[in-house]
């Protein structure tokens, strides 16, 4: 696994004070996408919002493909896309463009991103310091436009990837002490890169040694999960993490 995968969209003076806490306010991206969509969402309203969450433009996405249906009860919008050699698949909430479902699979999804439950505007350090104070390399938009890889420079310091190597964040990160959280609807949840944190830590597989090759966010109207696959040569590890507790909830192991 690349060690860029953990903690590349945070800059490190953030995460070396080991906490980093994610206001509930979306990333710019997505709350720009959603102030231009019509509700009830209609397909291209879904896909705006799907595409900003992924970082990806519209005309970098192959096999774009949106459907509607009908799931628990409630109308919602389906986009499909792929992006480089990653496939990803969104559920939307037709009535106010939540984002109820995401995942992200394929070759490259430690360089992948979704923007929702990683980043958000007004992340603070744990001594209190605004993100906006440390400069703008802690939102999705100002990351993005430097380099949608996630390799750029902010002016909180210079980012190859993994916020300054093996200094303050990679250390933080590895030592399981940062804790990133957001908000979905109100609920507050750890970020999707706690959860592969907490699974690496669970399996002991080492983070050089480990490929990501799938993560899914779900929200089922009660239960908020992060499921993912963990690959070490021909050994498999499935995931099923509660994004509220952080507690596993399922493993296997192949």
């Amino acid at each position: 696994m690349k060690k860029e995968m953990l903690g590349k969209k945070f800059a490190a003076v953030l995460c070396a004070a080991g906490l980093c806490v994610i206001s509930g306010s979306m990333p710019a991206n997505v709350a720009l996408a959603q102030e231009d969509v019509t509700l009830p969402l209609d397909e291209t309203g879904a896909e705006a919002i799907a595409l900003a969450d992924a970082g990806v433009e519209e005309a970098d996405a192959a096999r774009l493909r949106t459907m509607r249906e009908r799931e628990d009860g409630e109308d919602v919008v389906e986009v499909e896309f792929s992006f480089g050699d990653n496939s990803y698949e969104y559920m939307l909430r037709e009535s106010d463009g939540m984002i109820l479902e995401w995942s992200i699979e394929g070759r490259a999804v430690e360089e992948a991103v979704a923007e929702l439950t990683l980043t958000g505007d007004g992340a603070v350090s744990a001594d209190g310091a605004s993100a906006d104070a440390q400069g703008s390399g802690t939102t999705a938009e100002a990351q993005t436009e430097a380099n949608p890889s996630g390799e750029g420079q902010t002016e909180a310091g210079t980012s190859d990837g993994n916020a300054a190597g093996d200094g303050a964040q990679g250390d933080s990160m590895a030592t399981g002490s940062a804790v990133v959280k957001t908000t979905v609807d109100g609920t507050e949840l750890i970020g999707y890169e706690q959860a592969v944190r907490i699974a690496l830590d669970d399996s002991g597989i080492a983070e050089a040694d480990a490929e990501l090759a799938k993560i899914k966010f779900e929200y089922d109207g009660r239960f908020y999960d992060y499921e993912l696959e963990l690959r070490e040569g021909r050994a498999e590890y499935e995931y099923k993490i509660d994004a509220q507790t952080g507690e596993i909830v399922e493993v296997e192991r192949d």
